[in-house]
């Protein structure tokens, strides 16, 4: 697995795949500015409450909380931003590794653009609604990372995989491939997740990501065919 993360690290900066790099960061950059506005605007929206009470103090404390409470809720939603925007490259990406470092193996079908929408669409939600109900264990000091990367791990993995999986095999045999490896999955989807907390390279995390379990996925069709 960790020759797999090594290799996907090299190879998204390579050439071949620059164009949705530079891509994936412009438009990725583009949604998180309208967030961040958007939640400015909802600030510059609360009520206030003036000098008369307590000296101006209860303004104060509800501003404080609530830009704090904003910053802890945009930082996960970075990544599932990420996502949706490169879930319209994924598909180019898996075919682009499978080109060039498995040309000898039988293409995988691309999905029909309006599906692979769809697919980002749902787990751009998924990722959103987890990380938001997890959202009070991130506020523990120390164990906030360890839970982040476990409960992002399971997800970035078994969604990944899935993608990939789905390019060669039928819903049901890409399911049971993943339960039979489901725990290099889950150490694959970890080393997602923490290229997710590394900033500014955490944009590039769904492109690391593809890569990643094209080459895992690679892998273990290799093993079970020998």
């Amino acid at each position: 697995m960790l020759s797999d993360a090594l290799r996907a690290l090299r190879e998204i900066f390579a050439p071949p795949y620059r164009r949705e790099m530079w891509l994936t960061i412009a438009l990725a950059f583009v949604l998180l500015v309208i967030f961040g506005a958007a939640l400015q605007w909802a600030l510059t929206a609360l009520p206030e409450f003036g000098p008369d009470l307590a000296g101006g103090w209860v303004d104060a404390a509800i501003e404080f909380i609530a830009r704090f409470l904003a910053v802890i809720v945009l930082i996960p939603l970075v990544h599932p931003v990420v996502s949706l925007v490169a879930g319209l490259f994924l598909e180019t990406i898996a075919a682009r590794v499978e080109e060039e470092d498995y040309p000898a193996d039988p293409p995988g079908n691309d999905q029909p653009f309006w599906q692979s929408l769809g697919t980002a669409l749902r787990f751009t939600i998924v990722l959103i609604v987890v990380n938001l109900l997890a959202l009070p264990f991130y506020l523990l000091p120390v164990a906030n990372v360890a839970i982040f990367w476990i409960v992002n791990g399971y997800l970035l993995g078994r969604e990944y995989f899935e993608l990939v999986t789905l390019r060669h095999l039928a819903p049901a045999e890409a399911e049971a491939m993943r339960k039979r490896h489901r725990a290099r999955i889950f150490f694959a989807g970890v080393a997602v997740a923490l290229f997710t907390t590394v900033p500014v390279l955490n944009l590039l995390a769904p492109l690391f990501a593809t890569v990643l379990m094209v080459h895992t996925y690679k892998g273990l069709a290799a093993r079970r065919a020998a």
